[in-house]
């Protein structure tokens, strides 16, 4: 792992569940965390004020972070605080916690963070759970490198700290973060060839998991052929998969792969008659209301065919630039 990468990871604390359970029995009897008293004379914590401080405290460590400043940093750890990165390297300690940020805040100086906090749960007066997702950018990067995270926080001498925590991946809540480079799709296209016309119409479908197609061609004012096709995220393979539908019967399944700005599909079928095809297909925008469409290394039941031109597909309602 590339070894920057790997300390702005330690950017936001993120916490397994595994850790938090062990960290709230490692700290239970360190913090001031107390049973309710058996008569039931004490009284319930004003959760909507705590939560609020909590929060609070998510800004302070983007702003003490976005300064470089590894002491404030440390200061917002327990003394007896437990860190563990992504690949199972601990830190114990505010000292050593302090350390481990100044080395990674020397190494990409000019890192932003931002962080947006998802849900905090008060399990007592004195023990809150903090999740969110934290975004660092480094400097020169054009997009941000993302994590989750979980932070467990016990109340000491009246001030809330972090007191174990542990880094784990971005994972999306929807597949439609993996399918975002894609979102400019969504809308009616138009390709016109000689006596006839190739309709698309894309749009968002099932929340945002997936992207649904669906296209007729025109002949002669006349519909010729008719089909569909679903994008979506494959979480097994990692890569953003298609399944596409003709009316005439046939059916297949493409593997969609970005290089630099364009798209390569790689996709096989079966036709009503059996017959199985492959073919790679590349998908090329030229603006925000044109790209080009193009398919290479045919092959029809063992026979190479040659490629099609390069057809061009336009907007059919144009965006305004931006």
């Amino acid at each position: 792992m590339n070894q920057p990468l790997r300390h702005v990871r330690h950017a936001r604390v993120l916490l397994s569940l595994a850790a938090i359970a062990l960290g709230l029995w490692h700290f239970a009897g360190l913090s001031n965390v107390r049973a309710a008293d058996t008569d039931g004379a004490k009284s319930k914590p004003n959760t909507d004020a705590e939560e609020k401080m909590i929060r609070a405290t998510a800004d302070d460590f983007v702003n003490a972070f976005n300064k470089a400043d590894a002491k404030a940093i440390g200061a917002m750890w327990s003394p007896d605080a437990e860190y563990t990165d992504e690949d199972g390297v601990s830190f114990r300690g505010r000292n050593a916690i302090e350390k481990e940020y100044a080395a990674m805040l020397e190494a990409n100086k000019g890192a932003k963070i931002a962080v947006t906090v998802e849900s905090v749960r008060l399990l007592g007066p004195d023990v809150a759970i903090e999740k969110g997702i934290a975004k660092v950018t480094l400097p020169g990067a054009s997009t941000p490198s993302a994590s989750r995270y979980t932070v467990v926080h016990a109340r000491r001498d009246g001030k809330w700290l972090m007191v174990v925590g542990r880094d784990t991946p971005y994972v999306a809540v929807a597949d439609g973060d993996y399918l975002r480079d894609l979102g400019f799709l969504i809308g009616d296209w138009k390709a016109e060839g000689k006596g006839q016309d190739l309709q698309i119409h894309f749009e968002w479908m099932a929340q945002k998991n997936f992207i649904k197609n669906t296209f007729t061609e025109v002949k002669d004012g006349k519909s010729t052929l008719t089909g569909g096709q679903i994008i979506g995220w494959d979480p097994k393979l990692g890569r953003i998969v298609s399944w596409h539908f003709e009316g005439h019967g046939g059916f297949g399944h493409d593997v969609w792969n970005k290089d630099g700005s364009k798209w390569v599909i790689d996709g096989a079928g079966v036709f009503r008659d059996g017959d199985e095809s492959t073919s790679v297909n590349t998908l090329t925008p030229v603006d925000a209301n044109s790209f080009i469409w193009q398919s290479t290394e045919r092959v029809l039941d063992g026979v190479r065919l040659p490629g099609t031109p390069p057809v061009k597909v336009v907007r059919v309602h144009a965006q305004a630039a931006k």
